[in-house]
């Protein structure tokens, strides 16, 4: 019955004499692109509301008289279009003449030669001549903006740039200046660009008025190979086109056809690569001898590895020994590193990402049964309401943002944002609860208690299966509402309208945060806000559900793959004599029956001598693990640390062998972003002199030990994944690589013909329960009157951990520690930029420079977690609980 009322919806048209049947609302140009007709456009782009300023897009209706654009003219039943008369034609040419009175007919010398509309059609319609005359442009060429040079002369003010930078990453930016002849686009004031630099302007300008600069006068498009594959950074997991030429990258783009991303980049992502060039990376192994590393052959340090880590397991026992890896590998090497720890190192004592950054995944498998994200991302643009707890998406996980900027813009969205900042959201937020430090997860428990009281949780959540509701509401009892306003600052009433706001909405959603410096009560956020999305009915449904939102490229894949001390890969309980038994008759290999330490057992074993051995794979724990100086005091007294790894980190600079890794771009495998997708990645360049992949060096490793890992191939070890972790069983590269599957699958994926599941509906594969309400309890942060001012450390849109601190243009945009102090308390210490503060906890002290912004709050100080020195990880604990500091000029 629903196909019978969609057909009959449906519009049917003639274009050019085809026959075309397409959804009500379909423009023109759209419908005639599916009829296989092509409609030239200077100023049209699928990611934008029609603008219709170019008018190359005009077309003639049957039966009526002159042009009508096909842009923004939406299809009747029974028109019949006409796409290319002489009249058109004739129009088309007049309009390209007029655009050329300006233009600089300087093509030769043009980056965007080969890629340009203006030329591509220029030539088409044959305008060989100008009957039209008038002065070129003479604008000054903004040589200085980082990332983009900026050519108004060539502008044809097509708006494409104003109109992406607004309706897309909502940085409004760029605008049209000026009247009639004089108009252009450019920034107030005609400054340099102070922006996200996204490059989502450079994406859409269809002539050479933007150019990457780091492409600039490099090569023309078609030297280059082009390559898919997919980010390195953050969770987002979007699709690069990566275009080399003689081993050497030099540009990046999108596509908008190919990835979850649908063209849209961050800074990180286009501009971001330049480290995989950088003049330190590893080129060959490292061995410590007499004091200093020196550079060593593969079988040197193999054997040296080898022999060393055998002789501990031999006279302190496998419990001795531990590993921790980067959650930026991909999932064959993740798998192989969990599997040479287990069956080979002989020990459960491992972990990633610090150990905390998934603590909010675990917790929502506590929840939902699943350890991930509900939805797909671009769902969230389908949300009416929109929770953001503790997510500044801006400077995370750009690309999220957009979606959220697209629900606000296009749907009328409400925005509901939770922060203790400032945060660039609340440009679009319709309620903005700005919170005390630390009272994010309070303020949750708030709109539960809220909706209880109300009556707007949905009827019926216990016939679907949901448990739990009794001893949910016996501890919601220490959080009255009062007593939630006054530990968040936020009033009741504002408390009340938020929850009644999300509760009623057709459709919700919850996006949160996490990573290394997120909090301590990650779980606990988690959990209560999937006891809000039960109660309200937000789940199993396009646009509500919850998303945890990873730090790192391949977050989710770390846990999916077991990188964690009491999981094997697939959630298989290391306790689970069973389970274990299974992974040991595939390995061949004995598995420890008793869980592992984590991240911060592992540095309390070596501060205190239990840990002995130390492999560390992707990670740099000195610059992004809490306590630094206790980090440094437990890995200096680790009898033997390898490290491995692109570049001679201040982690590796302690190692007594450093092994050369190849970065993401240099290598294949898979890896799974935030909405459970499983991609493909493919290498672009060869790896730098003997630097060599992560599932390489394993390999190698093992047979170091005698021993055999596994199958020799990415592709191989992902056939291996497949028998053994059951959300993966029907994910294989031949589907990952065929057209209808080439942007990922979302698992669970249980069987080779499986399409992969965009939504989560039920828990523990229909096992149990469709999900549990949990009770949730916060900590109240303490005051300390020593240490007044509260210190929040985060990442900022340029940096992605300490990886992205090696790319000489990110480090050009950003490349040292501030913290920025709110305009009040700067005129309270009397403090002028530039100033230096002195910053104080209970762990150290720093000297910092300060910046005075308005996006933090009084009494509230904000500093990037990315920097070294002077980094804030020499004043925060390994409980990352609520820091506290005092502050003196210095």
């Amino acid at each position: 019955m629903a196909d019978q009322k969609t057909e009959q919806r449906m519009v049917t048209l003639k274009i050019d004499g085809i026959e075309v049947t397409v959804p009500p609302g379909t423009m023109i140009l759209e419908a005639a692109a599916r009829a296989g007709i092509r409609i030239p456009t200077l100023c049209h782009n699928r990611r934008l509301i029609p603008f219709g300023a170019c008018r190359l897009c005009v077309v003639q209706q049957k039966g009526r008289r002159g042009f009508i654009p096909a842009c923004f003219n939406p299809v009747r039943n029974g028109m019949e279009i006409l796409t290319n008369t002489p009249e058109i034609i004739k129009a088309r040419r007049t309009q390209l003449q007029l655009l050329l009175i300006a233009h600089p007919l300087d093509c030769p010398v043009c980056d965007a030669g080969g890629q340009c509309e203006l030329q591509n059609l220029v030539y088409e319609y044959g305008v060989a001549d100008n009957p039209f005359r008038g002065e070129k442009a003479k604008l000054p060429v903004d040589h200085v903006s980082p990332f983009i040079e900026r050519n108004l002369n060539r502008c044809i003010l097509c708006g494409m740039c104003v109109r992406i930078c607004d309706e897309v990453v909502g940085a409004n930016e760029l605008s049209f200046t000026h009247r009639g002849i004089k108009t252009k686009i450019t920034t107030d004031y005609d400054r340099p660009l102070n922006c996200e630099f996204c490059g989502q302007c450079l994406s859409v300008c269809p002539v050479g008025a933007l150019n990457d600069r780091l492409f600039l006068h490099k090569a023309r498009v078609w030297d280059l190979t082009e390559t898919a594959t997919i980010c390195g950074y953050c969770g987002v997991g979007c699709t690069l086109i990566v275009g080399a030429r003689k081993n050497r990258i030099l540009r990046v783009r999108a596509d908008e056809d190919r990835g979850l991303n649908q063209g849209n980049l961050c800074v990180k992502g286009r501009f971001g690569w330049e480290y995989l060039h950088h003049p330190e990376r590893l080129t060959s192994p490292l061995i410590r001898k007499n004091g200093s590393l020196v550079k060593a052959t593969w079988d040197e340090a193999l054997h040296r590895v080898g022999q060393t880590f055998q002789t501990l397991r031999e006279e302190k026992g496998p419990g001795s020994l531990a590993g921790l890896c980067s959650p930026r590998l991909t999932n064959e090497e993740l798998y192989a590193f969990q599997k040479f720890m287990r069956g080979i190192v002989g020990t459960n004592h491992i972990d990633h990402a610090g150990g905390y950054s998934y603590r909010a995944h675990l917790a929502l498998r506590d929840s939902l049964g699943f350890a991930a994200s509900t939805n797909s991302m671009n769902e969230v643009r389908q949300a009416d309401v929109i929770l953001a707890l503790r997510s500044d998406l801006s400077e995370t996980h750009p690309v999220m943002k957009s979606e959220v900027v697209l629900a606000v813009k296009r749907r009328k969205a409400k925005l509901i944002v939770v922060n203790c900042r400032n945060i660039h959201l609340n440009k679009f937020s319709h309620l903005n609860l700005r919170v005390e430090p630390g009272t994010e997860g309070i303020l949750t428990l708030g709109l539960i208690q809220a909706v209880l009281q109300g009556g707007w949780a949905k009827e019926g959540f216990r016939e679907r299966g949901i448990e739990g509701i009794t001893a949910l509401r016996n501890s919601l009892e220490r959080y009255p509402l009062q007593r939630v306003a006054d530990l968040t600052g936020i009033a009741i009433e504002r408390i009340i309208e938020a929850a009644r706001l999300f509760a009623q909405s057709p459709r919700g959603v919850i996006l949160i945060s996490t990573g290394q410096s997120a909090g301590a009560e990650d779980a606990s956020l988690a959990r209560a806000a999937a006891n809000l999305a039960l109660l309200t009915g937000q789940m199993g449904r396009p646009g509500t559900g919850i998303f945890v939102l990873g730090e790192k490229n391949n977050s989710q894949g770390a846990l999916d793959m077991g990188v964690s001390p009491d999981f094997l890969p697939g959630y298989a309980p290391i306790g689970n004599s069973e389970e274990r038994k299974r992974f040991e008759e595939s390995w061949k290999m004995p598995i420890p029956a008793e869980p592992g330490k984590d991240a911060l057992a592992i540095l309390q074993g070596a501060e205190g001598g239990t840990i002995k051995g130390l492999y560390i794979v992707g990670e740099n724990p000195l610059v992004t693990y809490p306590d630094s100086r206790r980090v440094q005091k437990a890995l200096e007294r680790v009898d033997f640390l390898v490290v491995q790894d692109c570049f001679l980190t201040k982690t590796a600079s302690l190692a007594h062998v450093v092994l050369p890794a190849a970065a993401f771009a240099e290598k294949e495998g898979t890896f799974t972003n935030l909405e459970r997708r499983v991609q493909r990645i493919r290498p672009v360049l060869r790896p730098p002199g003997e630097a060599r992949p992560d599932l390489w060096i394993l390999r190698e490793l093992a047979k170091a030990w005698g021993k055999e890992l596994g199958p020799p191939t990415a592709q191989a070890v992902m056939e291996e994944i497949r028998q053994q972790v059951p959300l993966y069983r029907g994910i294989s590269y031949s589907r990952l690589e065929s057209e209808a599957l080439r942007n990922g699958i979302q698992w669970p994926c249980p069987e080779e013909g499986h399409p992969g599941t965009p939504i989560l509906y039920e828990a523990d594969g229909g096992r149990g329960p469709w999900a549990r309400l949990l009770p949730v309890e916060f900590d109240v942060p303490p005051e300390d009157s020593e240490y007044p001012w509260v210190l929040v450390s985060g990442p900022t849109f340029v940096h992605s951990g300490s990886l992205s601190t090696w790319d000489p243009g990110l480090v050009r945009l950003r490349g040292e520690s501030e913290v920025e102090i709110h305009p009040q308390d700067a005129e309270k210490l009397g403090l002028k930029e530039p100033a230096i503060l002195l910053l104080q906890s209970q762990r150290g002290q720093i000297r910092v420079r300060a910046k005075v912004s308005k996006r933090t709050a009084p009494g509230v100080l904000f500093m990037a977690a990315h920097f070294d020195p002077n980094g804030v990880n020499q004043l925060t604990g390994w409980d990352l609980q609520l820091l506290r500091v005092k502050v003196e000029k210095g």
